[in-house]
């Protein structure tokens, strides 16, 4: 009996910690899993630090991506270069719990060294709307901030759903929306800034390509019909008479809950 009362005795103070232990599935379907709640978080993309920032967890950031207009909160936590390759050493000292990635915007090799290393790591790749929705109640979970990732999700909702509200009946326009001037760059059918244009009565003139991210040829460019250019250049100029130059925030591109802000932005210059 006396070793029935050891197992017994053994086994209560052995389920606090089971029971921590906190289970979600990325974006991409990989199995994240932590022991307990992540305290030590390092991002890889700006809108994976704007979705730890949504949850209000800022303070538990000790690395970001390289990145120029992050809020005055961030000024003190470590910058990560990422472009031309991850700073593997310098992630190391910082000591993360959770690492939280961009599927397809990070380089291959460095999610792959990470996922070797053994360090927890979540990937977001946001393909609808409803995704970033997503990612924010599964960081919520792995932060032990459940309810907290519930309520962002659901102020993401209030908030988009909000904006543009005064366009619902406004004609609809075709646009060019610009990533990169030479050689032209823009978005196809199968981008999720589709939905968030669709809000402000924009259509795509390059929806019909299946595809995500496309380059175009400038002949392309100029047999295309649209009546505005969506741009984050400041000298952008209008190709042709009848076209009109909008220069969009940057958090329009990015997606993560502030291209909301983005978006209601862009609906009050048309």
């Amino acid at each position: 009996m006396r070793w029935i009362a050891l197992w017994l005795a053994f086994s209560t103070a052995i389920w606090p910690l089971a029971a921590a232990a906190i289970e979600v599935h990325d974006a991409t379907g990989r199995v994240v899993r932590l022991e307990q709640p992540a305290r030590r978080i390092v991002t890889l993309s700006p809108h994976a630090t704007e979705l730890v920032l949504a949850l209000g967890a800022g303070d538990r950031l000790v690395a970001v991506a390289d990145f120029f207009d992050y809020p005055p909160q961030l000024e003190a936590v470590r910058r990560l270069s990422t472009l031309g390759g991850l700073d593997r050493e310098r992630l190391l000292l910082e000591r993360p719990d959770l690492v939280i990635g961009w599927a397809s915007g990070n380089r291959p090799g460095d999610l792959r060294w990470l996922t070797d290393s053994g360090i927890p790591l979540y990937l977001s790749e946001p393909q609808h709307l409803e995704e970033i929705a997503k990612d924010l109640e599964r960081l919520g979970r792995l932060l032990g901030m459940a309810e907290h990732g519930l309520r962002a999700a659901t102020r993401f909702h209030r908030r988009f759903d909000l904006a543009c509200a005064d366009r619902v009946q406004a004609p609809w326009k075709s646009v060019y929306y610009e990533i990169w001037p030479k050689p032209p760059m823009t978005i196809g059918g199968h981008h999720w800034l589709n939905e968030v244009l669709s809000r402000a009565h924009l259509k795509n003139t390059f929806s019909d390509l299946p595809r995500g991210v496309v380059t175009i040829t400038p002949e392309a460019l100029l047999a295309r019909p649209y009546e505005l250019i969506l741009t984050s250049r400041r000298d952008a100029r209008p190709p042709r008479p009848g076209v009109q130059v909008i220069r969009i925030d940057a958090t329009l591109g990015r997606p993560g809950p502030r291209l909301v802000e983005g978006l209601e932005a862009l609906c009050r210059q048309l």
